[in-house]
């Protein structure tokens, strides 16, 4: 027997929808923009917990895109665009780059990735990086707990101001 839809009165499939499409809106934008996605959920009227769930998800979608598809690219280029000749070792835009991984490393990458620098930027450099390090994503993912739990803590306390 197929499922049906509840009958009663107070069951609105218009309004459901509307919701529906809400809260993937809200994912999706807690995917690009982090810093502000959980101001946004709880002001739009989300409890706490719901405000946290939302915005995980969302950060967790957009670190897994776009460091997959930053993966994919970078592979591509590397494999397109990669020439028999030997590059210099040391230049100074490759001293740059050690000296930030190894001062900041791959924690230091994730944890300002969500709140400073967008998931989409932080999660290109780990694709760039720290592609074939097994601890990326767990620790990115991580990072989007401990972010979306700091600010939503953040906007709860401050939130009832601006309502």
């Amino acid at each position: 027997m197929p499922a049906t839809l509840p009958l009663d009165q107070n069951f609105n499939v218009e309004i459901a929808m509307l919701e529906v499409l809400r809260i993937i809106g809200l994912i999706l934008f807690s995917s690009v923009k982090f810093l502000f996605a959980p101001s946004t959920v709880y002001l739009s009227g989300y409890s706490y917990w719901e405000t946290i769930a939302i915005t995980i998800v969302g950060g967790v979608i957009g670190v897994l895109t776009f460091f997959y598809t930053g993966s994919a690219v970078f592979s591509f280029i590397n494999e397109r665009f990669s020439s028999g000749k030997k590059k210099k070792a040391f230049t100074k835009r490759n001293r740059l780059l050690i000296r930030v991984k190894a001062s900041w490393g791959l924690v230091g990458l994730a944890l300002i990735s969500p709140s400073l620098i967008s998931i989409p930027f932080g999660s290109l450099l780990a694709a760039r990086y720290f592609r074939n390090d097994k601890r990326t994503l767990p620790i990115f993912f991580g990072a989007v707990v401990l972010w979306s739990v700091v600010l939503t803590s953040l906007t709860s306390l401050i939130g009832p101001i601006f309502e």
